[in-house]
């Protein structure tokens, strides 16, 4: 067996396709525990949206983009925005009449008009064979509260944007980020997140609470919310097609998507298997 690994999977595009995983892939993960790997999900998607037989797979779960870190039963971190900041950040939403949803570990939080839209956007596809529900598993997580202002949450999604989305986390202060939307293909979705939290702390924190070194830890993933996680890993896999720079943080190394079951792929290459 290869030395002991602790492997962090991003979701969308890498482990699934539109919301489901192979069965190939589930199976890999659970051989790869088998043999004595630390297999856990890093996700941008809050853990509301994490399909409950897609935790199971693995030994913890990395979400909100590192806000929100679970390793076996323990909760080991869960960062929202600062109340002030929240509440900056969805007037300035409002006041530009831009739909937006606020992720949380709970649930996702919309206003009815941007519930509606949500369901419309994300209507689910044909049933795939696989673990998950698909984009379900975003209309199942909706819960529409009383007030958004005084809400606390970890990420925002928008989407149908007029501005920027850099112009709008800009606007809103510069504890604040921007990222294109990881689930949808429209360039006028995007993500408002913490500068201060990355899929690199759930990197860290989880080695440290495992006892793994540096060299230990393997980050697999496809998109621009991988960054961190790809440079803070010791070893970097990305998949095919993936835009440069995250070709270029994990050194050229790339495997095929989830359609084509990379992850076995990537763990055949690590003698995980």
């Amino acid at each position: 067996m290869a030395d002991r690994r602790c492997v962090f999977i991003d979701f969308d595009g890498t482990f699934a396709h539109r919301g489901v995983a192979p069965r190939a892939h589930a199976e890999a993960v659970r051989r790869a525990r088998e043999n004595g790997h630390l297999i856990l999900l890093c996700t941008g998607r809050p853990a509301s949206i994490v399909a409950p037989e897609v935790a199971a797979l693995f030994d913890g779960v990395v979400a909100s983009a590192g806000g929100w870190i679970r390793v076996g039963e323990q909760l080991l971190q869960d960062q929202r925005f600062p109340e002030e900041l929240g509440r900056r950040a969805v007037e300035v939403l409002q006041h530009h009449d831009i739909p937006f949803t606020l992720e949380t570990p709970e649930a996702l939080l919309c206003t009815p008009r941007s519930a509606a839209e949500l369901r419309a956007r994300v209507r689910p596809p044909l049933p795939q064979e696989g673990v998950g529900h698909g984009l379900q598993d975003l209309i199942d997580a909706i819960v529409l509260p009383a007030d958004l202002v005084s809400a606390s949450f970890a990420k925002i999604s928008l989407w149908g944007s007029p501005l920027r989305v850099e112009h709008l986390a800009s606007e809103i202060g510069p504890e604040v980020g921007a990222l294109p939307n990881s689930i949808t293909d429209d360039v006028s979705s995007g993500e408002l997140h913490l500068v201060s939290v990355d899929k690199a702390d759930g990197v860290r924190v989880v080695a440290e609470h495992l006892g793994m070194d540096h060299a230990s830890t393997v980050g697999i993933g496809d998109g621009m919310n991988d960054l961190g996680m790809l440079r803070a890993a010791g070893t970097a896999i990305a998949v095919d097609g993936a835009p440069a720079a995250v070709l270029e943080a994990a050194g050229g190394v790339s495997v095929p998507g989830p359609q084509q079951h990379g992850i076995v792929t990537a763990f055949e290459r690590l003698g995980l298997l």
